[in-house]
């Protein structure tokens, strides 16, 4: 089977996430537990975290992604926003891991990827030491949470952004603990304009992937398209074949054989409206073999 998906709102509930998922008509899904711009630090109510598990037993929506909070940043320097970050996971991998217990209670058959983020901005540090801040942030959400997993998002690189290149997130990686709960999200648009070619080098792409972090460790691909060119470092998605990847590349990373066990979720900007959702959607289980 293939896993295939999209961005999808929580608004008014998180059990509203399933029901989009199925509105779309996907079996996989990526949404948030709270507002992305708001620091969310309190526990998400038990009851909503069962609602949403009761949605899914009887779902097409078979694969589900949790994206952090945009305010998160492990590479700061300073304390109270380092704080304030580790918090905000730790609400969040404590959420996600009571949805896999209430899943599991009641027989449901939800694979929890687990939660992403992107690692944060190392403004103050040197990449070295931004490096080896967000490992001893993760260790430390790690070790306030009995499970789950965190997922580390490869970035654009603009600035002082961490993340870019598949080696620093291996050296984030390298400096956690315990390793079976950290992974990778990798971004298509993220990675493209960080000086990764896939419309040229497809295969070594892939193979830089298993060699550097292991394919095994990577839970999600975000599909997205560029609006911005090859190697500018700059984050701007566009829809499926309306970029600077291409349909072409984008169908050839999707039913790449070494790829397609792993899920692809789109976060592409037609998805602000229900209608441009299916659209999205459609075109890429068109290209989907």
């Amino acid at each position: 089977m293939r896993y295939l998906g999209a961005h999808v709102s929580a608004s008014g509930g998180l059990a509203n996430s399933i029901k989009n998922g199925e509105t779309l008509g996907v079996n996989s899904i990526q949404t948030m537990f709270s507002a992305p711009m708001r620091w969310a630090l309190k526990e998400i109510p038990q009851e909503q975290i069962d609602e949403m598990a009761a949605a899914q037993k009887d779902s097409g929506v078979k694969k589900l992604l949790i994206h952090g909070i945009y305010l998160i940043n492990l590479a700061r320097k300073d304390k109270q926003m380092f704080h304030l970050s580790k918090m905000s996971l730790v609400s969040h991998l404590d959420a996600l891991w009571r949805l896999e217990k209430a899943v599991n209670k009641i027989g449901g058959d939800l694979g929890i990827l687990g939660l992403t983020f992107h690692p944060g901005s190392a403004k103050d540090l040197t990449p070295e030491e931004g490096v080896k801040r967000i490992s001893y942030g993760l260790n430390w959400v790690l070790d306030k949470v009995e499970g789950g997993m965190l997922l580390l998002e490869s970035s654009a690189g603009s600035g002082n952004i961490m993340g870019d290149t598949l080696e620093e997130l291996r050296n984030m990686y390298d400096g956690v603990e315990d390793k079976g709960r950290v992974g990778y999200v990798l971004d298509t648009q993220h990675m493209f304009v960080s000086g990764y070619d896939w419309r040229n080098n497809l295969d070594d792409i892939v193979d830089q992937i298993d060699n550097v972090l292991g394919l095994e460790n990577v839970k999600c691909f975000h599909l997205n398209d560029s609006m911005k060119p090859f190697d500018s470092h700059r984050d701007r998605h566009a829809n499926l074949g309306e970029g600077e990847i291409g349909i072409d590349a984008i169908k050839a990373i999707v039913n790449h054989p070494r790829l397609s066990s792993i899920p692809f979720i789109l976060e592409t900007p037609a998805l602000k409206t229900l209608d441009g959702s299916i659209e999205e959607m459609n075109r890429l289980k068109e290209i989907a073999v």
